[in-house]
């Protein structure tokens, strides 16, 4: 437990085997992870949905007179 504890606060001297052995080992963690593990694609099991496009929702000329006579 006590080396656990040590890891966990970073008790270990600058320049010690120890401390050389967590830095590669973080480094190796930042470089070697894939992108889509760290950014979260990696687990979501649901596909997000398509993004829908909104058609103009202007009338045009005729359907503001059909509107008009309908009111």
């Amino acid at each position: 437990m006590p080396a656990v504890l040590r890891v966990i606060f970073w008790t270990y001297e600058r320049g010690g085997w120890q401390y050389d052995i967590l830095s590669a080992l973080i480094l190796a963690f930042i470089f070697l992870t894939p992108r889509a593990v760290l950014d979260g694609s990696a687990f979501s099991k649901a596909e997000e949905p398509p993004i829908m496009e909104q058609k103009d929702q202007t009338m045009t000329e005729p359907a503001l007179q059909n509107f008009s006579k309908q009111s």
